[in-house]
């Protein structure tokens, strides 16, 4: 029983040293109104990943990104990591990032806050449009491949558009006149935008 208590001791220590060297330093900042994020660690032996997560009220947050270790597990080797969300869902965004261990277990970085101009997101136009048309996204502004999907009042979905341009073409044959609604997308962020269309 105290061979058992010592070798508890000895790995909770382990754990503990890990987590005070292994701890990042996170920065956050906006760039083109993407926000940036940077952090280094050290002593990664017992580290596994990192989990980049993002929330809008500094209370709640969700997991955005997944970044493997790098390694060398030795104990002078200090890493640098960077990430970017590249379409933040609100104007005041908080990030941290949770060091996973190998064992499992896990430790958060200080929470870091950093904001951008919501008016500079993807917006779908023109909101009327006539059989035909076609849309564009204004403040398109990056390479990141979008998903347009609309729907009816009923929430039917009646078409789904992947755009990496600032511009593509919806056949409205096949659309019912009146209000619709729309959707965007991308494979990090469920909701970039939403809105309605007119089609006339």
């Amino acid at each position: 029983m105290r061979s058992f208590c010592i070798s508890g001791l000895i790995f909770c220590g382990l754990l503990l040293s890990a987590a005070q060297t292994s701890a990042q330093t996170l920065f956050a900042y906006t760039e083109n109104n993407n926000i940036i994020l940077r952090w280094t660690a050290a002593n990664e032996r017992f580290v596994d990943r990192y989990v980049v997560e993002h929330s809008t009220d500094s209370v709640y947050f969700t997991s955005l990104h997944e970044v493997v270790s790098k390694g060398p597990f030795t104990d002078d080797t200090e890493n640098s990591y960077q990430d970017a969300d590249t379409y933040p869902s609100a104007s005041a965004n908080f990030y941290r990032v949770r060091t996973v261990l190998r064992d499992g277990g896990s430790f958060y970085s200080a929470v870091v806050r950093a904001d951008v101009n919501t008016m500079d997101m993807p917006v779908l136009k023109p909101t009327v449009i006539h059989m035909g048309g076609t849309l564009r996204l204004d403040n398109y502004r990056s390479n990141q491949l979008l998903t347009v999907n609309i729907f009816n009042a009923n929430g039917t979905l009646l078409g789904s558009y992947m755009v990496n341009g600032t511009s593509f073409n919806i056949n409205t044959d096949r659309l019912a006149k009146g209000i619709l609604f729309y959707r965007i997308s991308d494979a990090t962020h469920p909701l970039i935008d939403a809105g309605k269309l007119m089609v006339l």
